[in-house]
């Protein structure tokens, strides 16, 4: 596991003790990148300072929870454990406690009292609210787990369910809905990573968009279909998306430690393009991020917290016609390919943000940007753009042929149609 060495002094130890399960007083602690980066979060936007203990009354906490709607950013997190705002609800306003998932991210904008903080979920048209500070979040955490065993990730044996949605919601890519909170169990804390050192921890407050798949990089067939998809959404974003451009000392020091097996302590170089991005992240931007790496696996305990996208052809006939068609240089990494292509596709499902399985580029395309277009309404409701620009799907072909990339789309589509007369 990725682990940080943190130096805390005694009047800082309780904030690191909010932020962990459990802690112990020796002043030198090893904690996951992710509750080390929070840790120096609070500390840069609140000055290391304790959570207040002031008491206000309705109506300061009815002002306070207006006035957050113009407030910046201060930092975002993403959850361990699922939250019920609406069971038990004890915030400062009733009915304004925020109700989120594991793995959900949320933007934290103040502090208002040593329970609670004031932000949102990141979902479209989810509304600021009172989330839980660690430490109230911790204590519920403890208690369930006193009460009812330890709650392992998924939820509670034989939990009932809230009533389900009409509209089915694929809560492997639920970005922009707020729908998938209809179904958490009705209890205060469930679906707890048991793995999780802490409730919560730290992500840039713009994820970076990365990329995986079909095979490996360096080969003709993925690295085109990465610079199709990559100038599809510099298309559709135009100035909403950049392209961050990492170091190649950096990408030398990451690679060295992938090919060494040495990601599973801390990848060397990891650390500092991850300061670097959530530096970028200030920019409320989307920011697209080559790492030119095969699998996901390396950035997983990362606090990076990327939107991984998975350009998946599990069928090997596809992708072998593929690389093929490429030529005889391509075509001897063939066998190599193939086995990479094998690995991404048999990795959980829930290593990725988003799976791009369509036969054709477009529907790709469209696919990934209806994720992003989510994402980016989300993650700044005031400034989110109304309008609707489906011009993309029009103007592919012609972007597509002036950046010289014609042929691999027009193999990716072929290959894809093969699909629907091949069976696996």
């Amino acid at each position: 596991m990725v682990t940080s060495s943190v130096t805390i002094s005694l009047y800082n130890f309780q904030l690191l003790d909010q932020l962990l399960y459990a802690t112990d007083q020796s002043g030198k602690i090893a904690v996951d990148d992710g509750i080390a980066r929070l840790y120096k979060e609070i500390q840069d936007v609140w000055s290391g300072e304790l959570l207040p203990t002031n008491q206000y009354g309705l109506k300061e906490a009815w002002e306070i929870i207006s006035s957050a709607e113009k407030m910046d950013v201060a930092f975002a997190v993403r959850t361990n454990l699922t939250f019920n705002g609406f069971h038990d609800d004890d915030s400062p306003i009733h009915g304004k406690a925020v109700t989120f998932r594991a793995r959900d991210c949320l933007h934290v904008k103040a502090k208002y009292n040593e329970d609670w903080w004031i932000g949102r979920v990141v979902k479209v048209d989810a509304p600021i609210g009172f989330i839980p500070a660690p430490a109230k979040l911790k204590k519920l955490a403890e208690e369930a787990s006193a009460q009812l065993g330890p709650i392992k990730k998924g939820g509670m044996k034989d939990e009932k369910k809230l009533q389900v949605p009409e509209k089915p919601v694929d809560k492997m890519e639920d970005m922009g809905s707020i729908e998938s909170l209809c179904t958490i169990a009705p209890t205060r804390v469930s679906e707890i990573e048991t793995r999780a050192q802490g409730p919560y921890e730290s992500v840039p407050v713009i994820r970076p968009i990365i990329l995986c798949g079909p095979s490996m990089r360096g080969f003709e067939i993925t690295d085109l279909m990465h610079k199709a998809l990559v100038h599809a959404l510099k298309r559709q974003f135009e100035d909403r998306l950049e392209s961050y451009p990492v170091q190649d000392r950096f990408l030398k020091l990451l690679h060295s430690s992938i090919a060494s097996n040495k990601y599973s302590i801390n990848p060397e170089g990891l650390d500092e393009i991850t300061n670097n991005i959530y530096e970028e992240a200030k920019k409320f931007k989307l920011m697209f991020v080559d790492l030119k790496i095969n699998s996901p696996v390396p950035l997983k305990n990362s606090a990076m917290g990327p939107i991984l996208v998975h350009i998946k052809i599990s069928n090997s006939k596809v992708l072998t016609n593929l690389i093929k068609q490429r030529g005889a240089d391509q075509k001897r990494g063939l066998t190599a390919q193939l086995y990479a292509a094998t690995k991404l596709c048999d990795l959980d499902r829930r290593q990725f943000d988003v799976v791009l399985n369509e036969h054709d580029f477009d529907d790709a395309a469209e696919h990934l940007i209806n994720y992003l277009e989510k994402y980016w309404r989300a993650s700044r409701p005031l400034q989110a753009s109304k309008r609707v620009n489906d011009s993309f799907l029009r103007n592919t072909p012609a972007i597509m042929s002036k950046l010289g990339l014609k042929s691999p789309k027009s193999h990716y589509n072929s290959a894809r149609r093969q699909d629907h007369r091949i069976k696996v």
